[in-house]
């Protein structure tokens, strides 16, 4: 697999999730900040390190919506 053949999966998997966002979270700044370096990033190298964090930070947050979200149905269903 080819470095522009990771990033393009990269971009993909990051539209998806952006697309999908409802509303802020915990990490948004994170998510800010990281959008801001990819102005910066010199090679194919880095952009993709840069979409790892960002996309790292949206499991981060799905990981904390799904907890919320069964820690609701089960304190509900009692």
């Amino acid at each position: 697999m080819s470095y522009k053949e990771i990033f393009d999966l990269h971009i993909q998997l990051l539209s998806i999730y952006e697309k999908n966002m409802k509303s802020s979270f915990p990490y948004q700044w994170e998510i800010n900040y990281y959008k801001r370096q990819l102005y910066f990033t010199q090679d194919i190298v880095q952009r993709i390190f840069v979409l790892n964090q960002l996309i790292n930070f949206h499991e981060k947050s799905r990981v904390e919506q799904i907890k919320w979200c069964s820690k609701e149905y089960f304190s509900t269903s009692e």
